[in-house]
């Protein structure tokens, strides 16, 4: 039976617009006899970048390699629920003639030609959301009508059977059904003198940051580095090759930067070379693992540490040793996979392959805080560069040619058997508490640290004596009504600097009872949104059921709505990516999912639940 339909996609970044995407090819598929759709798009740009800012510089890169990039579903995620193909972000801007200036970052007409492996600038993903979306407006059906209202939602309230969505301007918008698909809202946080709280949009957060001041940076994450090169190449220096080295050519306009961070970790870098061939195939972490744990729990829930964490560190071991195999030659492979597939306990297997040929220790692999030095300052950021030097030689040799770095890899490259044993209260409440506090954190040091370029920069800059990391892990930091002061707490000789900005390096997930947005707030207050895990520090998302429905005050969920994107992070693990070509990608099929549902469409058989 055909009806009229108004659906409103609150928030146009790459989330909403596969949202749109699968909306508009449902609806083609299906023809004009499921009736007509208005599809009314409500962001304050409405150009598709959301937070890819198509005016923010060069040098702010992605963390995803070019070829990673898609906005196309394919059949590995939507199976035959398709459109005609479109190009990657890389072949994108090749067939626009860009290419890779020598200084690394600026994409233009001149230098050499792009690469699959390299990491563009994210204003270039911006420009590619952009024409993505004008692609989507000329493949809409006849019987699907786009409308844009560039502004921002303030308020949704149910009224009847439909929503009224409030925009900023005062007007007002009917629709039967909304999609809340607004990315990194930001929380409420308290003013203070010369803190930095959020540090985007990059450079203008900076902007009141003058020469020979001194920033401590909290964080060594990817925020950080933004900041960094910021600080640094966004003011005129430059870092230029000296053989294997890099050294920094200071513009005269740096602050200064202090880093610092509650582990004292830094992350690891990506691979100089970020190639991922194929897909990899586990043998200890997989689904049907976890429907045997399951299986053993009374009421199905997990606790990762205890069920979940031991089959990844086998399966850590595992990739460690078919990367060996590799190295060693053909032989060695089909060697290998004949034990491994025949071998009656994998961890005794493993545990003579120790024997055999040298320990690898996962454990202490992903701590990495062995052999920290923490006599002083001087001992324990001579122990830092030398753990950054260590990675960056791992990082030199890829996934291909570093077991290191291929064992690691298995917690990227596994992020869908993490979400079947983490989502939709997969985990005991206290396990996801413990999850979030302790294990997301280690998790992003391993596979979510920045390019490896970024940290060849840093080293310069610490060589250069424009950055130091002097504090150690958990230094107390505090405001003396003049100056911020961060003081060493866990080193042998006291240790305290002075900075005159404190600028976060991290990026906070969107938080509902602590909302900065007008939406969300209204959302919270009228009792349709409600914390996954309320009172907790660390799971600060919103609740939401399989189907991605908001569950609310009551305890029900609120069919009308759907929530995707960061918002989620909690009720669902990892929500900061965007779609990649030629394998399963979560986004798309949750989005898929949804615009199924909300078309009364039954979803594809044989995907993924």
């Amino acid at each position: 039976m055909s009806r009229d339909l108004t659906v409103a996609i609150i928030g146009v970044g790459s989330r909403g617009l596969s949202v749109l995407e699968r909306i508009l090819t449902l609806a083609k598929r299906a023809g004009p006899a499921i009736g007509r759709i208005t599809v009314a798009l409500v962001d304050p740009r409405c150009d598709g970048a959301g937070v890819h800012a198509t005016d923010q510089p060069d040098y702010l890169l992605l963390n995803t390699t070019c070829a990673q990039v898609s906005m196309f579903p394919d059949a590995a995620t939507v199976g035959d629920e398709l459109d005609a193909p479109g190009p990657s972000l890389y072949e994108w801007a090749t067939a626009r003639g860009l290419r890779l200036a020598a200084d690394g970052y600026t994409v233009g007409g001149e230098g050499r030609p792009l690469r699959p492996t390299d990491f563009l600038p994210r204003r270039l993903l911006g420009e590619y959301l952009g024409w993505f979306l004008d692609e989507l407006r000329r493949r809409a059906p006849e019987h699907v009508q786009l409308r844009t209202h560039p502004t921002e939602a303030v308020d949704l309230a149910p009224a009847g059977e439909q929503l009224v969505v409030t925009l900023a301007t005062g007007d007002r918008l009917e629709a039967d059904y909304a999609f809340l698909t607004t990315g990194y809202t930001p929380n409420r946080r308290p003013g203070r003198p010369r803190l930095i709280s959020d540090p985007y949009p990059l450079p203008s957060r900076l902007a009141g940051v003058r020469p020979g001041q001194t920033v401590a940076i909290g964080g060594f994450g990817l925020s950080a580095m933004d900041i960094m090169s910021t600080l640094t190449v966004g003011r005129g220096g430059r870092f230029v090759q000296d053989g294997d080295q890099t050294r920094y050519l200071p513009s005269g306009a740096e602050p200064v930067m202090l880093f610092y961070s509650r582990s004292g970790l830094p992350c690891r870098a990506r691979p100089r070379v970020m190639r991922v061939d194929g897909q990899y195939q586990p043998v200890a972490f997989t689904p049907a693992a976890i429907d045997a744990l399951r299986a053993e729990r009374g009421d199905g829930r997990l606790d990762f540490d205890r069920d979940v964490l031991p089959l990844i560190y086998t399966e850590m071991r595992v990739a460690y040793r078919r990367c060996e195999a590799a190295l060693a030659g053909p032989a060695a492979v089909e060697a290998l996979a004949a034990r491994l597939a025949t071998a009656p306990d994998l961890t005794a297997l493993l545990d003579q392959l120790d024997a055999e040929r040298g320990r690898f220790d996962p454990v202490s692999t992903l701590d990495g805080s062995a052999g920290m030095l923490r006599a002083d300052s001087a001992a324990y950021q001579k122990w830092f560069a030398e753990v950054v030097k260590a990675d960056l030689a791992e990082g030199a040799l890829g996934f291909a040619g570093s077991p290191v770095k291929a064992a690691l890899d298995v917690l990227r490259a596994l992020r869908d058997t993490f979400r079947y044993a983490i989502d939709y209260g997969g985990l005991t409440d206290d396990s996801l508490e413990s999850f979030h506090r302790t294990t997301v954190p280690v998790l992003n040091r391993a596979v979510v640290g920045p390019q490896y370029e970024r940290h060849c920069e840093l080293l310069a800059l610490l060589s250069a004596g424009l950055a130091h990391t002097p504090f150690g892990p958990a230094p107390a930091v505090s405001w003396d009504g003049r100056r911020w002061t961060i003081e060493a707490t866990q080193l042998d000789t006291p240790a305290v600097w002075s900075a005159d900005w404190l600028c976060a390096g991290n990026l906070t997930n969107p938080a509902v009872a602590d909302s900065a947005s007008p939406l969300l707030r209204s959302l919270h207050r009228r009792g349709l949104l409600r914390p996954h895990r309320p009172g907790s520090p660390y799971v600060i998302g919103a609740d939401i059921d399989r189907d991605h429905h908001p569950i609310g005050r009551d305890g029900a969920p609120y069919r009308r709505l759907w929530l995707l994107g960061p918002l989620c992070e909690g009720a669902t693990f990892y929500n900061n990516l965007v779609p990649s070509p030629g394998t399963f990608s979560r986004p798309v099929f949750d989005a898929h999912r949804c615009a199924a549902e909300l078309l009364g469409l039954s979803r594809p058989a044989g995907l993924r639940s």
